[in-house]
């Protein structure tokens, strides 16, 4: 599929200037196999949801997520897009979000630099996610991510799969 798209845009993509960054991820419940592919995008991430619930008495305890680190360029850069595609088995308790940049590129204010402001990145964007344990409230989340900053520069997506 992102072979085709890739092909279908690439001339209008190359035209303009332009390229496109998305994952693609199809998830098969019955088996809880997760195939996805990446043009370029933000690495997705999975972690386990009981891993992160209460009582937590150790956030250095916690095991970073898996990032999903298999991926291609984006599309409109080569005229035919090549990658392998990502594959993973999805536990029960385990939560899939794939975020834009809007959300990663977020400027926060960071008290423990010299600089007043800095990038939230996907560790900022895990240390967010530590911070509010429980069952993961997407509205919650991009309100907190969004009372850091005051201009939007950039669409700030959120998708989550929760498998139970």
């Amino acid at each position: 599929m992102m072979k085709n798209l890739n092909h279908i845009l690439s001339a209008d993509l190359v035209k303009n200037n332009c390229f496109i960054t998305l994952v693609l991820a199809r998830y098969t419940p019955g088996s809880g196999e997760l195939v996805y592919a990446n043009a370029g995008h933000i690495y997705p991430l999975v972690w386990s949801h009981r891993q992160v619930t209460p009582p937590l008495q150790n956030t250095l305890a916690i095991e970073p997520p898996t990032y999903l680190t298999t991926r291609g360029v984006p599309l409109g850069i080569l005229p035919v897009w090549e990658a392998p595609p990502g594959h993973l088995k999805l536990q029960s308790g385990e939560v899939l979000l794939i975020v834009s940049d809007g959300v990663t590129e977020v400027t926060v204010a960071n008290p423990n630099l010299e600089e007043k402001s800095t990038m939230l990145h996907q560790t900022g964007l895990w240390q967010l996610l530590l911070q509010h344990q429980g069952a993961l409230d997407l509205d919650q989340l991009l309100a907190c991510i969004q009372a850091h900053n005051q201009t939007q520069e950039d669409d700030q997506t959120l998708l989550s799969l929760e498998v139970l």
